[in-house]
């Protein structure tokens, strides 16, 4: 029964296919990399806020220190010693390491806090890629199957059209061997209507 669309050969059946998982792949490579890029960004964002975010650190450090040098020395003129005292300069030695501590610790933070951004990056990165091809590969197998869920059905189509063929031919044959015998047709006609040759 016709459906009005003419049929369509093996070779285009198969580019049809292959376009079909072509398309698909397209869409998953194009939604893989829309939430790679998504990701990459963001750790990005935090990437270019963190020298701002611990120079802020930083500055409260600095102002921190600043406060204790400023407390420091009022408290040594308000017991009238000189800035310059012993006590005085045990005490400004004591803030002075404990900024440098403080200002070491937040460098140190931020480095490893840059690092693990980084690690996090490149581990993205190869997911990313691993991702990319774990869906080339899926889409290679599915095509694949189908092709051969196709050709498999083909095959079994290609032997259903020569079994009939050959019925309906098998069927021609013996009406006009029937009508033949009975003298309805000429060795000429039977000869025409089967395709066979009979012996003069």
């Amino acid at each position: 029964m016709s459906t009005g669309r003419a049929a369509m050969t093996p070779e285009q059946a198969k580019a049809s296919l292959e376009k079909q998982y072509k398309s698909q792949l397209e869409a998953q490579l194009k939604k893989a990399e829309a939430a790679y890029t998504q990701s990459v960004n963001s750790y990005q964002a935090q990437l270019a806020k963190a020298p701002e975010a611990y120079q802020t650190l930083r500055n409260q450090a600095y102002t921190e220190h600043a406060l204790a040098e400023q407390s420091r020395k009022e408290n040594m003129a308000n017991m009238g010693l000189s800035g310059a005292g012993g006590t005085s300069q045990t005490l400004q030695q004591r803030n002075q390491t404990a900024l440098l501590k403080t200002v070491g610790d937040i460098n140190r933070q931020k480095q490893d806090y840059t690092d693990n951004i980084n690690l996090a990056l490149a581990n993205l990165d190869t997911q990313y890629r691993a991702d990319t091809f774990a869906l080339e590969q899926q889409n290679q197998a599915e095509l694949n199957a189908a092709l051969m869920a196709y050709d498999q059905w083909r095959s079994g189509y290609d032997l259903s059209v020569d079994q009939y063929e050959l019925s309906r031919s098998s069927r021609v044959f013996e009406q006009a061997w029937a009508l033949l015998q009975k003298k309805r047709i000429t060795k000429a006609q039977f000869e025409q209507w089967t395709g066979i040759r009979l012996r003069r």
